[in-house]
């Protein structure tokens, strides 16, 4: 379907990250916004949202959304994309000595005695001497997924037979969420999905312990290191990390968000966010995490070219590697980056080095009733895109 794709060219500056004056939307004249278009309409014809896409290529930015007035600087929610400035922040302490990838969490921080994990019950994690922090950012820990499973019925807690989160936005809808939190339940409640090193179970709570690492280790808060060392020196002024339960809905200006759950369409502009930290609080935009993933994997953003090597490792049984995914779409190779999925959003991230050609690709209707078969499409739609700017 995008077979007559050529794609129009918009000036992007990078080095401040500005944004496009204006958008090429599906009816314009812009073969790449047709195209958009038109999958969007085999897909989910009659239903809201659509589809926005900023590629980086050789021959320059390419942009093109199905929705009026999105430009390259809405913003949305990025979800877990956040995973891979939570990897870069653990790779960048352990780059400059601060902390190693191959300790466990009962070990003591390098030239500290303490250890990475307060040694209290409070912080008593399944498992935790024999878990590392890079089978943490591997997703091979085992560790419980506080966001996404439930907690048994059996379990004598308030939350039996719910997830967490939800058992606790439904207390307080604006609660803000901490890392010491939710590490505390997982103690709480002594559940694992595997032993460590077991197996790849893909758990956001890998990345909430990863989060209260950094802390430790830094001194810093989470989203204040982030800041000073990712956001500010790589120049994205239009992301930043929830943490604040209050701050529900995005910024201006932003993508009008849906969700389609058992059949039914729901607006989904107004959501605690702060409920994943480390994980999947991020607000940000196309132009922004365009940038970011591009310097990340070509050892451009601070994290150093070895040290992305060794996240671009990916095992074979998961294609995951430590905070970043090796994408493909049939025999198209995508390169390295990450999904995000959340409520209203679902975006698909990557770069590849091979041939300098990295995108984000952002659905704003994110379809719950068949989220893999979701993604797979956007996928196949980014690689369509992506090869037909290479012959344009």
């Amino acid at each position: 379907m995008l077979n007559t794709l050529l794609g129009r060219r918009h000036v992007l500056s990078f080095a401040c990250c500005a944004i496009f004056g204006s958008a090429a939307r599906a009816g314009d004249s812009d073969p790449l916004a047709t195209a958009l278009g038109a999958r969007w309409q085999q897909r989910y014809a009659g239903k809201p949202g659509g589809l926005t896409l900023l590629a980086l290529t050789p021959k320059g930015p390419f942009f093109a959304t199905t929705l009026e007035g999105v430009t390259a600087g809405s913003h949305f929610r990025g979800a877990s994309t956040t995973k891979t400035f939570t990897a870069a922040a653990i790779m960048l302490l352990d780059q400059r000595g601060l902390l190693n990838i191959d300790d466990a969490l009962t070990a003591t921080i390098p030239g500290r005695n303490e250890p990475y994990l307060p040694d209290t019950p409070a912080f008593a994690v399944p498992n935790k001497s024999l878990i590392t922090i890079r089978q943490l950012l591997g997703h091979r820990a085992g560790v419980f997924d506080l966001a996404n499973q439930e907690v048994p019925a059996t379990k004598p807690v308030p939350y039996a037979g719910m997830r967490y989160v939800d058992w606790r936005v439904a207390q307080d809808a604006h609660h803000s969420f901490t890392k010491d939190e939710l590490i505390g339940v997982l103690a709480t409640i002594q559940m694992s999905n595997d032993k460590p090193g077991a197996s790849y179970h893909y758990s956001d709570t890998h990345y909430t312990i990863l989060g209260e690492i950094v802390e430790r280790v830094s001194g810093k808060p989470l989203d204040q290191f982030k800041a000073s060392e990712l956001l500010t020196p790589n120049g994205l002024k239009d992301t930043h990390f929830v943490v604040d339960g209050r701050e529900s809905t995005l910024p201006a200006p932003s993508i009008e968000a849906f969700a389609l759950e058992q059949g039914k369409i729901t607006a989904a502009d107004d959501y605690n966010y702060s409920y994943d930290p480390g994980s999947g609080n991020i607000f940000t935009t196309p132009a922004d995490l365009s940038h970011w993933i591009r310097s990340l994997v070509r050892g451009e953003a601070g994290v150093s070219p070895h040290q992305v090597a060794r996240m671009c490792d990916v095992a074979a049984d998961s294609q995951y590697g430590l905070g970043l995914s090796r994408k493909m779409a049939g025999s198209f190779d995508l390169g390295f980056g990450h999904n995000g999925g959340a409520p209203g959003f679902l975006t698909s991230l990557a770069y590849n080095p091979a041939n300098d050609m990295g995108f984000v690709l952002v659905s704003s209707l994110i379809d719950f009733d068949d989220l893999r078969g979701q993604l797979g499409w956007m996928d196949e739609v980014a690689a369509d895109a992506l090869q037909q700017i290479m012959k344009a």
